[in-house]
């Protein structure tokens, strides 16, 4: 009659085999995490650059509004001057006109001044983050283009995995069905609860015994129980079940 511990060690060692398939499943391959992270990247840096370009737009917008009308104010206090019938009229509608034109001068610029001027400045910003918007998204097409070559690539990988698991795990079962049902939910239950193993082998420690999963010193009795192998025995220390190997 075959040792149902030594069948549960089989059983565990498929386990273990089954965990590791799943670990590598979950495993992201380090060429995908950086595509990810730098579609990411690329995402994060396009939105920044359409509210800048969003505020670099609506200030040169302003600025032209602001532009034209002083263009239209100043084309009317001329008309008015034209149009003035005393001499004092005359200088309010120039000084208005000089006032006008030197905002006029602030907006636009005057080389010969040397006013750099407000609005070419703002145009030349807006241009230059139009052109890094238009580059960008050129780049976050070509990352996404690769990211999903990569995803594809994976999921193949994951699904080759999970075939692999479903075979091993029918031949598991098929194992498990040969050991006692009791033994099998006691070793499930420990497995569980550790994370890993329910199953510990017993070795010999000098003149005593040890457990081979938490490396703690047996007591003789327990020892002596797992030797006579009639009932099942777990360790006093990490509570997984003892066996004394084949």
């Amino acid at each position: 009659m075959s040792d149902p511990l030594a069948e549960l060690n089989r059983l565990q060692e498929r386990d273990l085999e089954l965990d590791r398939i799943r670990e590598d499943q979950a495993q992201v391959p380090e060429e995908l995490r950086q595509a990810r992270s730098h579609r990411k990247a690329l995402e994060e840096r396009i939105l920044l650059v359409q509210e800048e370009l969003n505020e670099a737009r609506l200030a040169y917008q302003r600025l032209e509004l602001e532009l034209q009308s002083l263009k239209e104010k100043h084309a009317r206090a001329k008309q008015f001057s034209q149009n003035a019938t005393t001499a004092k009229e005359q200088m309010q509608y120039n000084e208005q006109m000089r006032q006008l034109e030197d905002r006029i001068e602030e907006i636009e610029g005057n080389d010969k001044k040397n006013i750099p001027g407000e609005i070419l400045p703002l145009l030349e910003r807006k241009e230059a983050l139009e052109e890094e918007l238009e580059k960008l998204r050129a780049e976050l097409a070509q990352a996404e283009a690769r990211l999903e070559e990569l995803e594809a690539a994976n999921q193949k990988r994951v699904d080759t995995l999970e075939a692999t698991y479903q075979a091993k795990k029918a031949d598991r079962d098929q194992l498990a069905a040969t050991i006692p049902p009791a033994i099998v939910k006691e070793y499930e239950s420990i497995r569980r609860a550790r994370r890993g193993t329910g199953l510990a082998r017993m070795v010999k420690a000098g003149s005593g015994y040890r457990c081979t999963a938490c490396n703690v010193q047996l007591p003789m009795h327990v020892a002596q129980q797992i030797h006579l192998g009639q009932k099942i025995v777990r360790c006093p220390s990490c509570g997984r079940i003892l066996w004394k190997g084949e």
